[in-house]
């Protein structure tokens, strides 16, 4: 239990503590049994209470075997035009800097020796707050009071935000801790993860004073996304993250991280869906290449991705209005899958043999737009491409005179038209003859970027459609959204 003499002396010098600054100093006198201690106290350039002693100083140094021990010492230097020899060697012991706050603590009161170096201590320094106090152990309370000491200047995380003016990324600061804080203090936070590089995300925590001052550095390597995490004052100066898998410390030099920043922040380095609908009827032969094309897309998109990139298959083929026909409806194969995913389910599609029957001029395309348009959710990921890959045009909702109409009366216009609405959309498109020789409505289906089976140049097609894989971009620290 403590004593309440201990409590005024924990108060005392909590309160000394907290009134350092860059310039101000503390000093902290013990004298014990066995001699005399001094304590420096001050703060570092992160704000931190840092405290600092020498080894004990004995008493026996201070005056000798024989020295102001022996019996009668006090009474035989009654003096007072000159100080006495030990008491300068004791005012001298203490090293008391001449602009410092000092507190005087003497933790054996029941020795005569350490009574006496009190007197001569406080006479010296009559400013001085002076405490005696039996027993108390002045490097632990020192201790404990450096610990909970409250934060003298704001923590805060270093961040990047997206101007709403310019869309340009700026370097900036998400508060974490104000002044005052004290040890326990939890901050909570949400951010946004982009690709990183091999080193993944920084996560690094400053102290502003009058310019901000890097206090932990820590990464991880993250899948792009949203992240809830947390970060806990554990004393000044240091803190500590969690929920955030495998977060190590981070060396990485500051100014290299900083210049790593883009200038702006691409939709192509956040969340993406690439939806590839490919027509599955006509001659086997075209109908393989097409599916080696997605293959291939697919592959090329999927290497290094980390998360980065979701996939959905969807297969179409031609109506059937002969009635003893069977017709292959629109299939969806897989919806926000992972690329690896993808790849053994289109393996599956070339396997199976093509629609070789239905209508020789028109294909399910307005069905693939509407079961596309029934599943996409509009801003569920930050850029989305509707891949078409094919030949034929799709069938009218109406008679119009040149081809049958759709048996479901989907309006291909329609549907097009919702979809070119949505965030973050865009349209490709491959198809099997140059792109002078096909259906007009490819332009739109592919307008973002349009190529032919036997042009494909993957990468600069990848580019056109804005997509892009974590080697093509990376950004060093998380992201705040500004509403």
């Amino acid at each position: 239990m403590t004593e309440p003499g201990e409590d005024l002396l924990r108060k005392a010098l909590a309160g000394a503590v907290a009134g350092l600054d860059e310039s101000r100093r503390l000093t902290v006198v013990e004298v014990a049994a066995d001699g005399l201690t001094t304590f420096e106290l001050y703060r570092d350039d992160l704000g931190r209470p840092r405290c600092r002693f020498d080894p004990v100083t004995p008493w026996t140094s201070l005056a000798g075997e024989r020295g102001w021990d022996r019996p009668g010492y006090a009474s035989t230097h009654p003096d007072l035009g000159r100080q006495d020899p030990t008491e300068e060697a004791v005012i001298r012991a203490a090293g008391i800097h001449p602009h410092a706050a000092l507190v005087l603590v003497c933790s054996f009161p029941d020795s005569p020796l350490a009574g006496q170096a009190l007197a001569w201590l406080h006479a010296a320094f009559p400013e001085a707050m002076a405490f005696v106090q039996a027993d108390v152990r002045v490097d632990a309370l020192l201790r404990e009071v450096v610990t909970n000491d409250p934060l003298d200047r704001p923590y805060e995380l270093v961040v990047l935000k997206r101007s709403v003016v310019t869309g340009h990324l700026e370097l900036s600061a998400h508060q974490l801790f104000t002044i005052g804080a004290r040890p326990g203090a939890v901050a909570r936070v949400t951010a946004r993860c982009e690709a990183g590089d091999e080193r993944g995300t920084a996560f690094a925590v400053v102290a502003w004073g009058r310019r901000p001052l890097l206090l932990s550095l820590q990464s991880a390597r993250l899948a792009p996304g949203r992240y809830d995490f947390t970060v806990e004052l554990e004393r000044p100066g240091r803190v500590r993250l969690t929920g955030l898998p495998g977060l190590v410390k981070d060396d990485r030099d500051w100014a290299d991280l900083v210049a790593a920043v883009p200038r702006r922040l691409d939709t192509r380095a956040g969340s993406q869906h690439l939806i590839c609908a490919v027509e599955i009827s006509g001659a086997p032969g075209d109908v393989g290449k097409r599916l080696e094309r997605l293959h291939q897309m697919i592959a090329t998109m999927s290497a290094g991705a980390s998360g980065l990139l979701e996939v959905s298959l969807v297969t179409y083929g031609a109506h059937s209005y002969d009635r003893r026909v069977p017709e292959r409806k629109v299939e969806v194969v897989d919806w926000l899958v992972s690329p690896g995913h993808a790849l053994t389910s289109l393996a599956g599609l070339e396997e199976r043999p093509p629609v070789s029957k239905g209508h020789p001029h028109g294909a399910q395309l307005e069905d693939m737009l509407a079961a596309v348009a029934g599943r996409i959710v509009p801003g569920e990921a930050e850029r989305t491409v509707l891949l078409t890959v094919g030949d034929r045009g799709p069938h009218p909702a109406r008679v119009n005179g040149t081809i049958l109409p759709c048996p479901h009366r989907h309006d291909w216009h329609a549907l097009l038209n919702r979809l070119e609405q949505y965030p973050g959309m865009a349209f490709g498109a491959i198809c099997d003859r140059d792109v002078g020789e096909t259906d007009p409505v490819w332009s739109r289906l592919g307008a973002t970027a349009l190529t032919w089976l036997d042009a494909l140049d993957i990468r600069e097609f990848r580019a056109e459609l804005g997509l892009a894989t974590p080697q093509d971009r990376s950004i060093p620290f998380p992201l705040i959204e500004v509403p």
